[in-house]
């Protein structure tokens, strides 16, 4: 298994696709970390910022969430389908959605992830682009298994703050 320096960039999976100031933030980290791929968690059909930087500077780029067919197999499906839980309305009549990680769950997939960079990955910097809740846990897991974190982003940065409830 190839051991490799991993940055961990957290955000909320609605930028991933169009904040032209996070593609700026990735292309950022591309150059200036020397990155040689980037690994993105996020809905399998989508045409990512992550993506587009990959193609633009002739980069690999990897999926690497779990498929359906995946957490159905692992068992894990069920609970992280009823993640998304309403827990009242703000002044604007919009629903509050609870912030929630499941740690047996979204640990089975973090280890999946893993998995997937250790195959794709040669050697160099691995730019992981995950949900936020996912780049605290997830850099712990890499380290673990003997990867260098060169570090831990969020983006916002805002979103270093929020505090998951635990399902």
């Amino acid at each position: 298994m190839m051991l490799v320096e991993i940055i961990v960039l957290g955000t909320a999976h609605d930028f991933q696709c169009h904040d032209p100031r996070l593609k700026a933030l990735i292309s950022e980290l591309v150059e200036r970390e020397r990155v040689t791929l980037i690994a993105e968690e996020n809905r399998p059909l989508s045409n990512t910022l992550g993506q587009q930087v990959s193609e633009s500077m002739n980069l690999p780029w990897i999926q690497i969430d779990m498929p359906f067919e995946d957490r159905v197999k692992a068992g894990i499906d069920g609970k992280l389908a009823n993640r998304m839980q309403i827990r009242g309305y703000n002044e604007y009549g919009d629903p509050i959605q609870a912030i929630r990680y499941a740690p047996v769950e979204d640990g089975i997939r973090e280890e999946f992830w893993l998995d997937k960079i250790e195959g794709a990955a040669t050697e160099g910097t691995v730019l992981v682009i995950c949900g936020c809740l996912h780049c605290l846990p997830f850099a712990e897991k890499a380290e673990k298994r003997g990867h260098r974190i060169v570090t831990k982003l969020f983006y916002p940065e805002n979103l270093s703050e929020l505090k998951p409830e635990y399902f």
